[in-house]
C-alpha cells in the first residue's frame, strides 16, 4: 500500500523577489494539498509576517531585494522564537556563485536548489 502525505494544516512562507515565482511555488504547493502559502517579496516584509504567523517551512530565493540571503538566515537562525529558528528552510538560487552557495549552507539553510524549480524537485 502506497503512503500519501497528508500537508494539510502545513503552513509555508515563500520569499523571492519575483512576483510569477512567488506564484508559481505556491501553486505548486497547493497542488501538493499545502493549504496556507504565506508570499513576500523582501526579507523585511517576510520579518514582519514570520512575527504574526506560525510556518512550517520557509521556501526563499538567496538573494533577496532589500538584504542578503545569508543576513535574513542569520536572523532567522538566532530569533528567539524557539519554533522559527529551527523551521527547515529550502533556498532557491538561479546563481551558482560557489561563495553565495556557502554564505546560505554557512547561515543555516537546509537545502539549496538551484532555479528553476520543479514539482519533481519539490
Amino acid at each position: 500500500m502506497a503512503q500519501t502525505l497528508n500537508f494539510n494544516g502545513v503552513s509555508v512562507l515563500i520569499v523571492d523577489r519575483n512576483a510569477f515565482y512567488r506564484a508559481l511555488v505556491a501553486q505548486m504547493l497547493r497542488g501538493f494539498g499545502v493549504q496556507n502559502v504565506i508570499t513576500c517579496d523582501s526579507g523585511k516584509e517576510a520579518q514582519e509576517a514570520l512575527k504574526t504567523n506560525a510556518i512550517d517551512l520557509l521556501i526563499m530565493e538567496a538573494d533577496l531585494p532589500d538584504m542578503r540571503g545569508s543576513e535574513f538566515l542569520h536572523w532567522i537562525r538566532r530569533e528567539q522564537k524557539e519554533p522559527l529558528r529551527f523551521v527547515p528552510i529550502i533556498v532557491l538560487s538561479g546563481y551558482t556563485q560557489l561563495r553565495l552557495l556557502e554564505e546560505t549552507r554557512d547561515a543555516g539553510s537546509n537545502l539549496l536548489i538551484k532555479k528553476p524549480l520543479s514539482a519533481q524537485i519539490l
